[in-house]
């Protein structure tokens, strides 16, 4: 563990709220506001490119958010562990829904990288869980991340 990374499965899961607001945050803000930076973007391959940079350095931080989180729950209670878990997930996969589908799309995009955690939900809260992602995302409707999720979470 870096030196600066949380201790305590508290503070690590602080860290990935944190983290989730702030991305979230930044991604509000990061959105076109003049109708030539629109269209500007719309004519680029790579779409918005303050966007672009955000997704970029979120990617890395939330992957050791939660390796760091998981690490942290091998050595906790299966209770202790299924309810630090579950809160992460919560951040993770059940946030409000954004207003602006390209932010939604956005969060939607990371989802897959709570998969190191779901070994921590204890069975019954697992199965809860799917049965939430399932009627927050139909599977027709998921991307390949959130279906190969949500396939691990209820074990299809």
């Amino acid at each position: 563990m870096e030196p600066n990374a949380p201790q305590t499965p508290e503070g690590a899961l602080e860290a990935l709220q944190k983290g989730y607001a702030r991305y979230r945050a930044e991604l509000e803000d990061s959105r076109a506001t003049a109708l030539s930076e629109v269209v500007g973007n719309l004519f680029r391959s790579q779409g918005n490119p303050r966007v672009n940079q955000l997704v970029s350095a979120f990617a890395p931080a939330l992957e050791e958010w939660v390796a760091g989180l998981a690490g942290l729950l091998a050595g906790c209670t299966p209770e202790e562990a299924d309810g630090y878990a579950a809160q992460a997930l919560e951040q993770m996969l059940f946030y409000p829904r954004p207003a602006d589908q390209s932010v939604e799309f956005s969060l939607q995009a990371f989802e897959g990288y709570a998969a190191p955690l779901l070994p921590f939900l204890a069975q019954d809260r697992r199965a809860e869980t799917a049965l939430r992602y399932q009627r927050r995302n139909p599977p027709r409707r998921m991307l390949p991340n959130q279906r190969k999720l949500w396939k691990a979470l209820s074990g299809r």
